[in-house]
C-alpha cells in the first residue's frame, strides 16, 4: 500500500446523480445557513446553549473526498481488527492542522466547496496518529484500525469485546450503514465496496457507555430515501455543540430516520466548515498551553460539487 507525501494526500471517493429532497421537508425551525443545488446547511437552536446544525448532502450531485495526512510509519502488526494485505496493518498518518485543510481543499476549486468536517476517531495526540478503525478508500483498505475500544480478545473494557462496530459504505448511487465484522472484513473486504468507513453505532460511543450521557459536541451520521425506490440517495449529517449524543440522534429520528447513526470523532476535535461562510465549529485544544486555535487532525471529510455544470 502505498500513500502519496506532500503538504497533504487527497484521496477521492466519488459519487454521482440524484435529487435532494428528502421524504419529509426539512422543519422550518430549522434555518437555512447554505444551499447549493445538491446540498442544504440549516440550524437549529434547541435551547440551553446547544446549536444543531443539519447537513443534506445529495450522493448524486455531491462528491466526497477522503482528506487523510500522509503515512509517516507503517505500524505493520500492531492493527486488531482487519488482516487487510497479508498482515494487520495500522499506519501513523500525519496530522493535518484544520485550516491547512481548508486552505488545501479549496485549492481544488474554492467555487465548489460546500463543508469539511473531522471524521475518523484516532489514537494519539501527537504529530502521527493511529486511526482508532479500518478505513477504505478508492479500493484500498488504509488501515485496520487500532482501538482498545473494540471487537478484540482483551478490549480496555469488558462491553466492547464484542461490540458490533458499524460501517458507512458509500457508492455511485446511494449510502448505507451496516454492521462490520472484524474476522472477515466485511463489507470492506468485498472488491465491490471502494469507500467506507467503520464507527461505532452512537449507542456504543464510550462518552455514553461510560460518561454518563453528558453533553458534549457530536458529529452523528445516517442516511435517507429520497424517492422511494430502494436505497438511500442522501447522507444527513448532525452537528451538535452542547447535546447528549440521545438528543442528537432524536433529532435524526425527527427527520424520519429508521436506520442505523453513527457517530465519528466529536469532543475538543468537532469541526466544521462551509465554503461560503467559514469556520462554524473550531476543534479546541487539548492543553491550556497551547494556542486555543491551533488543532491538528488526522482525517477529514469534504463535501464539493462533483461538476460545475450543476450549479
Amino acid at each position: 500500500m502505498t500513500l502519496n507525501s506532500g503538504i497533504f494526500s487527497f484521496f477521492i471517493a466519488s459519487l454521482i446523480n440524484l435529487g435532494m429532497t428528502p421524504t419529509q421537508p426539512i422543519p422550518s425551525s430549522y434555518q437555512p445557513i447554505d444551499a447549493i443545488n445538491g446540498a442544504g446547511l440549516y440550524k437549529q437552536i434547541i435551547g440551553d446553549g446547544n446549536e444543531a446544525y443539519l447537513q443534506v448532502i445529495d450522493l448524486g450531485k455531491i462528491q466526497i473526498d477522503q482528506l487523510v495526512g500522509e503515512v509517516t510509519s507503517r505500524g505493520i502488526d500492531e492493527g486488531k481488527y482487519y488482516q487487510g494485505e497479508g498482515k494487520y496493518d495500522s499506519p501513523f498518518f500525519k496530522m493535518k492542522l484544520f485550516s491547512e485543510v481548508s486552505d488545501e481543499y479549496q485549492k481544488l476549486d474554492a467555487d465548489s466547496v460546500f463543508t469539511i468536517i473531522n471524521c475518523s476517531f484516532f489514537e494519539q495526540y501527537q504529530s502521527s496518529s493511529q486511526l482508532s478503525f479500518p478505513i477504505k478508500l478508492n479500493g484500498t483498505v488504509i488501515t485496520g484500525g487500532s482501538s482498545p475500544y473494540g471487537p478484540i480478545a482483551q478490549p480496555k473494557d469488558k462491553f466492547y469485546r464484542n461490540i458490533h462496530l458499524k460501517a458507512l459504505v458509500w457508492d455511485d448511487n446511494s449510502a448505507y450503514i451496516t454492521d462490520y465484522n472484524p474476522a472477515t472484513g466485511a463489507p470492506l473486504s468485498d472488491r465491490s465496496v471502494k469507500n467506507a468507513i467503520v464507527s461505532y453505532q452512537y449507542s456504543d460511543h464510550p462518552a455514553k457507555v461510560f460518561g454518563g450521557n453528558q453533553k458534549n459536541r457530536y458529529h452523528l451520521i445516517s442516511t435517507l430515501d429520497k424517492d422511494g425506490i430502494n436505497g438511500d440517495e442522501l447522507l444527513l449529517i448532525m452537528t451538535v455543540n452542547k447535546a447528549t449524543i440521545d438528543e442528537a440522534a432524536d433529532l435524526l429520528r425527527k427527520l424520519s430516520v429508521r436506520g442505523d447513526i453513527i457517530t465519528i470523532d466529536g469532543g475538543i476535535s468537532t469541526y466544521l466548515f462551509n465554503g461560503r461562510v467559514g469556520n462554524i465549529t473550531l476543534p479546541q485544544s487539548v492543553n491550556l498551553k497551547d494556542n486555543p486555535e491551533f488543532r491538528s487532525l488526522p482525517h477529514y471529510l469534504g463535501f464539493r460539487y462533483r461538476s460545475k455544470k450543476n450549479m
